[in-house]
């Protein structure tokens, strides 16, 4: 690679465009594309990017690291279609929810044209989706999963690990499958509760007056628990849909442990009810302080 490599971003909504500002004086020649050409000329205005193209094949065979920052069916689209547009050598990554189905089309199609796909998921984000919700310290401190192929040479895995060590990220290597069933519990179960209690508590109430004391009864803990129940859900729809069988495990094992709670409070059995929710806060304390070191 050249003393600075070209970064082509692609997609320009809140996980690519923070990804543009955060890159910003970190060496790197930052290209970024998106559909509408507006925002395109807007990225490159606004400093999200150094430059653009009308031409995405054009654009690519320019980019040493690719970034996909789009939807999971998008991004699987992109590399069917433009899969001949990058040179020999060259870095394709993404930063979607999911691992397995990506990377194993990465290898399939990328590889043997001598392009490495190593899938991408940094763990960062927000309720609110689209360019005006980006800001340039999304990735602060934020755990990034990377899935390299068998075949990935040790040179563009340390590549892409720098990148996101560079933004102040800890990058990890995780087998893509494994990294399905971890965020299926770590993330997308959660996206499930959030939504279902906000329905349980605002979508119960019979009238109009009950809705309001419902909202009038909904103060910090209801904001701070049901935060991403706002998050796009033709999003979610894709996530869940294309992890279903993790995703029903993970919900398995809530509801185990929700059952516990339930049944320590049928019984009247409040110190086990103390005992639970005890080991539930100090597991809290501990990741909080995981947090906090920046391990």
């Amino acid at each position: 690679m050249t003393n600075r490599p070209t970064i082509a971003v692609v997609g320009l909504g809140l996980l690519g465009t923070s990804l543009g500002m955060a890159l910003r004086g970190k060496g790197y020649r930052r290209l970024a594309w998106t559909r509408r050409q507006e925002l395109r000329r807007r990225a490159v205005a606004e400093g999200v990017a150094d430059g653009t193209s009308d031409s995405l094949p054009a654009l690519l065979a320019e980019a040493d690291i690719t970034v996909f920052a789009l939807p999971l069916d998008a991004t699987a689209e992109y590399l069917e279609k433009y899969a001949s547009c990058w040179h020999p050598g060259a870095i394709v990554s993404d930063v979607g929810s999911l691992k397995a189905r990506i990377s194993a089309l990465g290898q399939k199609l990328l590889v043997p044209k001598q392009v490495h796909f190593i899938g991408g998921h940094p763990m960062a984000g927000t309720e609110k989706s689209g360019y005006d919700a980006a800001f340039p310290t999304l990735y602060e401190n934020a755990d990034v999963f990377l899935t390299p192929g068998p075949d990935a040479p040790s040179e563009a895995k340390e590549e892409l690990k720098q990148l996101w060590e560079s933004l102040h990220c800890h990058p990890r290597f995780i087998a893509p499958e494994h990294h399905d069933q971890l965020v299926a519990r770590t993330s997308h179960v959660l996206h499930i509760l959030a939504s279902a209690l906000t329905r349980s508590i605002l979508g119960t109430a019979n009238d109009p007056q009950g809705m309001r004391e419902r909202f009038a009864g909904c103060a910090t803990g209801f904001k701070d628990t049901t935060r991403i129940a706002s998050s796009n859900p033709a999003m979610w729809r894709e996530i869940i849909q294309q992890n279903r069988s993790a995703v029903l495990s993970a919900m398995a094992e809530f509801e185990e442990e929700y059952a516990s709670l339930k049944a320590s409070i049928q019984m009247e059995d409040f110190g086990k009810f103390e005992t639970l929710f005890t080991e539930g806060k100090l597991l809290r304390d501990r990741w909080l302080d995981y947090k906090k070191r920046g391990e």
